[in-house]
This record gives structure tokens, sequence and C-alpha cells, in this order.
């Protein structure tokens, strides 16, 4: 089933008009301003760069996007679309189905920054393609045949929170050390562990803990395709969607927060146990205190692709700004066997070798 499937998608294309012909214009990623497609007349974008977190007490209360959209849902994958009311979508962005209709849901939360597109969809699906292409497991039918049915530039939402943390531990650790004894005359060694107790504080301060905002990308995906580069951020325009699409976020920020708190957890207990160069952890118990709380809603440039392989939808995922790539491929159930045996064969040749030295 595709990633798009229950997609809440948030489209803010408000039909930005050319100065010079009246034709629409749309963000170019190349020269960071709306472009018209018919005459090339260029209108810079003046972003601002001043971002504001947002205090953690609007975590309840946060300002709502702004009204005059409509939202039209795919009736085939189920993806959902957030556009001006005076726009008219003929098909799906993601599955490419004609079949849509117009519901009455909002569009929630307006985001506060945006990192903008800086790869153009001509080098991200060049990037695609060579990636896909470059499957070792993909059928080779595949492979020679692959054609990219569409690929869409989607800005994609986390949510991001800053803190200054306070934790006091206690727990018991375990460190291997090795030890020499002699048995009927011949020197063995034997691993063993020596425990002892710990306590203490530690002070940490959290920048830019990001959780994803949605479901639809599986995390690994959001990985693989990382680093975006945080030095990109500018405030929330607009004029960012010409041309894009955003899905809109279906992870509450409350429990975003409960997620990045998990995320603090597992690195303190890790510098914890670091710090005292332990093997092992008996027991550790962690109490936090979270000081200036802070968090805001951001959207990152993804293009997400499609292509069709015997009648099942493949998604793949490009960054937006330094062209990573990665998503789901077909694989080919006959090079999986024939390159497990072919390992099976090699440690079996191992194992033969080790035997006669």
């Amino acid at each position: 089933m595709a990633d798009f499937e229950q997609m809440n998608n948030l489209s803010e294309a408000i039909g930005y008009k050319c100065e010079g012909c009246g034709a629409p214009v749309e963000f170019d990623p190349a020269t960071q301003s709306l472009k018209c497609n018919h005459c090339g007349c260029e209108t810079k974008i003046e972003f601002n760069d001043q971002i504001e977190e947002r205090s953690f007490e609007e975590i309840f209360d946060c300002e709502q996007w702004a009204g005059g959209v409509k939202v039209i849902q795919c009736q085939n994958c189920g993806a959902k679309e957030v556009l001006d009311k005076n726009e008219i979508s003929s098909s799906c962005p993601f599955c490419g189905s004609p079949s849509v209709l117009e519901t009455s849901e909002l569009a929630g939360i307006k985001p506060d920054t945006a990192i903008p597109f800086k790869m153009q969809k001509q080098a991200a699906t060049a990037k695609c393609l060579k990636w896909l292409k470059s499957r070792f497991f993909a059928p080779s039918e595949f492979k020679k045949n692959v054609k990219i049915n569409s690929l869409k530039g989607c800005y994609l939402p986390t949510w991001t929170f800053d803190c200054n943390t306070s934790v006091f531990y206690e727990g018991q650790l375990g460190k291997h050390y090795t030890e020499t004894y002699v048995v009927n005359g011949k020197t063995m060694t034997r691993t063993k562990t020596r425990y002892f107790h710990v306590s203490g504080r530690l002070s940490k301060n959290y920048n830019d803990i990001y959780v994803k905002g949605s479901e639809v990308v599986n995390d690994k995906y959001l990985q693989r395709i990382q680093p975006f580069d945080m030095n990109d951020y500018v405030k929330y325009d607009d004029k960012l969607l010409a041309g894009f699409e955003a899905n809109h976020y279906t992870i509450q920020p409350i429990e975003a927060w409960h997620q990045a708190e998990e995320m603090i957890k597992a690195s303190c207990q890790s510098e914890i146990v670091a710090s005292y160069g332990a093997d092992v952890v008996v027991y550790l118990n962690l109490s936090f205190t979270h000081h200036s709380k802070s968090f805001k809603y951001l959207l990152l440039p993804v293009y997400i692709s499609a292509t069709n392989y015997k009648n099942k939808l493949y998604n793949q995922y490009v960054n937006g700004v330094n062209g990573k790539v990665t998503g789901h491929v077909p694989k080919s159930p006959l090079k999986i066997t024939l390159t497990c045996l072919l390992g099976v064969a090699v440690l079996a040749g191992l194992v033969l070798l080790l035997g006669a030295l």
C-alpha cells in the first residue's frame, strides 16, 4: 500500500499572478523567486530569516491556518489536499487518480518556518531515475523499463523542540574486565563484570529536537535523506507553496513533545553510561526537569515520486535541497535467493578453509 494513503495534504497555491502578463507563477527553486512559465518574468522573494520559537504554553492554543481554503480528498488513495477556494484540482497529485471530491475539513495550525526547495524538478527526476536503476535487488525488467509516473514537490511537516534539561540519576552499572587463571598448567582468560553504584546530576541544552509531524512517511526514509541544512530556515511564506504542496501534520504537537521527551531520555542515558565507561546497565533511574521549553512547526522540502510495477505503486523520496534519494522498489525473489545461496556457499568455504589450517 502506498505511503500516500490517508495523507492529509496542504496546498496553499494561492494563485499568484505574473506582474507582466497576468499568467500564473510558481516558486522557482533555482532563483528563489516567483517565476512565470509563460513570459519568464521573475519576482524575487524577500524571505525573513528571523525565526521565533513558540512558547510551550501555546502548544494547546496555536494560530490557525487562514481561511479561504477548501479540502479535497482522493477517492482512490484517500490523500487529502487543502487548496485555495478558487483552485481546481482535476487529479490527485499522489496517485494520479482523477476522482476527487470536496470535504468540509479545516486546515489546522499554520507553519512557523520552512526550508525552501533548492533543487528543481528536472534535477530531482534525474536523481530519482538514477537511484532506481542502481537498485541491485530490483527486477531487471523493472530497471530496464523504469518510468516515473509522477513527481511532486511536497513540504513534509516536522515539529522541533528546544529546552534546557536537568536530570538527576541513580543506578547500578557494570564494567567488564578480564582475568587470567591456570588450569592443568595452561593459562586461561575469562571475562567478569564489576558492578558499582552511580548517582549525580546532568544538565543539557537541546536545540531543535526533530519529531516527524505525519505518519505518512516512514522515519527510516526521512533519516536516509538527511541532513537538511537548518541554516536555510526562513519564516513561512505562502509564496513557497506556489506550484508545490504541503502535507499537513497528523501528529499533534503535544504527542510530538512526548516523543521528544523519549529522545531526551535515551540521549541522557547513553551519555551517563558512556561517562562511566560502563558495559552493563543493571538499572538507571532518571528524574527530569525541563526548563525554557519552546517549539515550532517546520516544513521540510521533499520531492515524492511514484512508480508502478505489476499493478503496484512504489514511492520514492528526494531531498529537495541536497538531492539524496531513498524509497520503495520492487524486489526480485530470484536475485534475493541467489544472493543468499552465494552467501551460504562463501561461508561454508571459509569454514572448510579454516578447518584445514
